[in-house]
C-alpha cells in the first residue's frame, strides 16, 4: 500500500519513532522501518520511505512470517489497498505526522 505524508511536522526518524517504528536499514534513497504487532518478530508492519520535495512517500505492507527458504527474501505478506489493517495504519501514521 502506498500513501504520501504531505506536510510532516517532524523529521523522518522522529515521526516513525513516535509511531512505534524502529529503523531497519537504508537502501539507496529509501529508509526501511518495522513495527511489530506482537512481542514476536512476526507479524510486523514493514515500510519504506522516500523523501521527495519535503514529502514522505510511504510504501508499506505486513510481513506475516519470515522467508521460508534460505537465501530468499520472499515471504508471506499483505500488500493490498483492500486490507483494513493497512488502511487503519496509514491513517494512524498520517495522524501522528500531524496531517
Amino acid at each position: 500500500m502506498k500513501f504520501v505524508i504531505e506536510k510532516p511536522q517532524v523529521n523522518i526518524n522522529v515521526l516513525f519513532r513516535r509511531a512505534g517504528y524502529h529503523f531497519q536499514k537504508r537502501e539507496g534513497d529509501e529508509m526501511a522501518f518495522v513495527r511489530r504487532l506482537t512481542d514476536q518478530p512476526f507479524p510486523r508492519f514493514h515500510l519504506f520511505v522516500k523523501v521527495v520535495d519535503y514529502k514522505f512517500h510511504v510504501n508499506f505492507h505486513i510481513d506475516h512470517k519470515a522467508a521460508s527458504y534460505e537465501g530468499q527474501k520472499m515471504h508471506s505478506g499483505e500488500y493490498g489497498e483492500d486490507s483494513k489493517l493497512l488502511q487503519e495504519e496509514a491513517e494512524r501514521l498520517k495522524s501522528v505526522a500531524g496531517g
